[in-house]
């Protein structure tokens, strides 16, 4: 019986243990079939996303190329385009004068200072490719605002020596070409305040320097302009009041002592223009006779002049530049006809004239952030008459000091501080205020602002 129920046993333990033997066997294949199933899978999503995302960046850095290739070239044209300006906010105190300020200025009640703004101007220059050029400065006032600049520059790529403007652009003289934001005193001499009224014309030029090239330190310039610009109204800004041009020519050569730290420009120039006489009237000549001038008739606006420029490296540096011009100028006095005739106006009478004008003016660096300039300049409009002579106000003799003191604050502002001592020619026939020197000096502070 023993042997009966051992053997029972054993059997009941051997089939227990096939029974856990048959249930872990179905447990492994079902395991092992659902971890295949889905490793595979994983690995099927994670290859299929990776391509997916790996095109979809291929396409973003597509995108990001072909942007970047935009904003290349927007940069490149970017480069070609500068942009300079600057501000010119200044106040005056002065002697009382009928030619200053808002509202009429008496004796009795007189206009002595103001604050003003002098200069507002930004210039844009851009360069599409090498060698040609367009530049465009507005100048803008309370009120209004005017072209300054406006010309093409085109340079010649093959000999390298020759420059073709065409448009609105300074005339050739030295001091008029020298920028109102480097000049070291505050304005420009009187005489060429009237030979070159608003210091531009419309017209074409060339420059031919023989520098760059052939190391030869002499430049030329040949001009030919409407002769208008700044006379009369704004009419006679746009286009030329008659068939006539004004032709100018100017040659600098430039010596270099560089052992003496010595440089010398000697230079010299001609006008030679006209003006057409739009309305019949009484004019006078150069010994203020009068006579009747009819409509069509020319005269001759033809002068010569020489200047000269010395810079000297002593104590921080320093530099003495002179110029003198002498000639024939005429011009019409303003009318009421249309277009409104050749009105200069600082030489404001109908009338021929043999004129004299220079300036000397002497500039030293003080230190590395001052800088003083004196300049005396002359301007005699009719030569052949003096003193009692004289009978009208437009025929006085002038000679004026200026003085300056200009401040570096950096390398973007300066503050000037100016003043200004005209003196008048004394005639007793034209009376008023001119029986002795008037009075009209001005003494200015100027902040300058650029970049």
């Amino acid at each position: 019986m023993k042997k009966i129920l051992f053997a029972v046993l054993v059997m009941t333990s051997v089939f227990s243990n096939a029974q856990d033997v048959k249930s872990d066997t179905i447990k492994a294949v079902s395991v092992d079939s659902l971890q295949t199933t889905t490793v595979d899978s994983v690995k099927t999503a994670t290859i299929e996303s990776l391509k997916e995302s790996l095109d979809e960046h291929s396409m973003k850095f597509s995108g990001l190329e072909e942007r970047l290739a935009t904003m290349d070239g927007d940069l490149a044209k970017l480069t070609k385009i500068k942009f300079s300006g600057y501000l010119q906010a200044q106040y005056e105190m002065y002697n009382f004068q009928d030619n200053i300020g808002p509202g009429p200025s008496t004796t009795a009640v007189p206009i002595k200072n103001t604050f003003f703004i002098r200069r507002a101007r930004v210039k844009l220059t851009y360069e599409p490719i090498t060698g040609a050029v367009f530049v465009i400065q507005p100048d803008y006032a309370f009120d209004k605002v005017t072209l300054r600049d406006a010309y093409v520059q085109v340079n010649d790529r093959w000999i390298q020596t020759f420059k073709l403007f065409l448009g609105q652009f300074n005339r050739t003289s030295y001091e008029v070409e020298f920028s109102s934001r480097s000049r070291e005193l505050l304005e420009r001499s009187r005489m060429s305040g009237i030979l070159y009224p608003q210091e531009r014309d419309l017209g074409a030029k060339i420059e031919m320097d023989l520098q760059t090239k052939y190391e030869i330190p002499f430049k030329f310039q040949l001009a030919v302009f409407n002769g208008n610009y700044g006379e009369g109204s704004l009419t006679n800004n746009l286009r030329d009041v008659d068939n006539k041009k004004d032709v100018m020519m100017r040659g600098v050569y430039s010596f270099t002592f560089p052992s003496q730290g010595l440089g010398i420009d000697i230079g010299a120039h001609t006008y030679l223009g006209n003006t057409a006489v739009l309305q019949a009237g009484t004019f006078s000549d150069v010994n203020n006779n009068n006579f009747t001038a009819k409509v069509g008739d020319s005269f001759q606006k033809r002068w010569f002049g020489g200047e000269m420029r010395v810079y000297y490296d002593f104590l921080g540096g320093m530099s003495l530049k002179g110029e003198y011009i002498s000639g024939q100028i005429s011009g019409e006095k303003s009318t009421t006809l249309l277009p409104v005739a050749n009105s200069n106006p600082s030489f404001n009478f109908n009338g021929i004239r043999d004129f004299t004008g220079y300036y000397a003016t002497l500039v030293k660096n003080i230190g590395k952030s001052n800088q003083l300039a004196v300049r005396y300049d002359s301007w005699d409009p009719n030569r052949h008459l003096a003193g009692n002579a004289v009978t009208i106000k437009e025929d006085l003799k002038y000679d004026n000091w200026s003085f300056s003191w200009q401040y570096f604050y950096d390398d973007n502002v300066k503050i000037v501080a100016g003043y200004s001592l005209p003196i008048n020619e004394k005639s007793t026939t034209v009376g008023g205020d001119y029986i002795k020197d008037k009075l009209d000096n001005t003494f200015t502070i100027r902040i300058q602002a650029g970049f």
